[in-house]
């Protein structure tokens, strides 16, 4: 088990828009800032009247995953959406796509940029309505590799989140030799074998290890295929050391 503690992150941003930036192979002791499949994860806090204004991506799949607040999505497939923490978004950038973003109330949500199994496919952009806010206690696929992924990842990656309540245990879904899993703690703490992790922590996980609530948590987790096949080269998603 490895863990990455909140500190790591680089922090950027000013009183509208903030930002704390994971790249999770920064602490690993290698060139790729990336891990795997995972190029790099943003949590924002976002309020009005920011916006990010219009800007490119190639070849990276990102994830808006929210979980307060509300905001404005414009690309240049010609979408115009209100996204909100039931309503996601992922754009699979491929050869090439603009968007910008407005926030019409404060919000706290990542941006998680994920690495697509080859450069250049078709642009897309995907939306998906989910019947509830949170998932209590029970791991909830959002997006993913799988047939029945809710938002479609073009890599060997599956996206999970939970709200853990106190002093609740989990074990992590069908874990096997063949993938690694990586925890992202949006909020709370938890307890994984002796470690604590707390608020912006990520933890590598390839040991068996059951997952225990200290205090109310949401947790985001990607079981990564091993052998997954991926691009290093996205816009963002394929940030390296120089």
């Amino acid at each position: 088990m490895k863990v990455i503690k909140a500190s790591a992150k680089h922090t950027h941003g000013n009183a509208t828009f903030h930002v704390q930036i994971l790249y999770p192979g920064a602490n690993l002791g290698k060139t790729d800032t990336g891990f795997f499949t995972i190029g790099r994860i943003d949590h924002a806090l976002f309020k009005p009247p920011g916006l990010v204004p219009m800007h490119p991506h190639q070849d990276d799949e990102i994830l808006s995953y929210m979980r307060s607040g509300k905001m404005t999505h414009q690309d240049s497939t010609g979408h115009e959406e209100h996204l909100n923490n039931s309503y996601l978004m992922l754009m699979n950038a491929g050869s090439g796509i603009s968007h910008e973003e407005s926030a019409e109330e404060d919000l706290e949500m990542l941006q998680i940029f994920m690495r697509p199994k080859e450069n250049n496919l078709s642009p897309q952009v995907q939306f998906h309505q989910f019947e509830n806010i949170y998932s209590d206690n029970t791991w909830r696929l959002v997006a993913g590799n799988q047939k029945d992924a809710p938002l479609k990842l073009r890599v060997e990656t599956d996206i999970f989140d939970i709200r853990l309540h106190k002093n609740n245990v989990i074990e992590i879904p069908g874990s096997n030799e063949e993938v690694i899993n990586f925890i992202y703690c949006f909020n709370g703490d938890i307890k994984i074998g002796n470690e604590i992790i707390t608020k912006g922590d990520s933890v590598i996980l390839e040991e068996h290890l059951p997952v225990e609530a200290v205090t109310k948590s949401d947790l985001v987790l990607f079981q990564i295929k091993k052998d997954a096949k991926y691009s290093a080269t996205g816009m963002f998603s394929g940030n390296k050391f120089r």
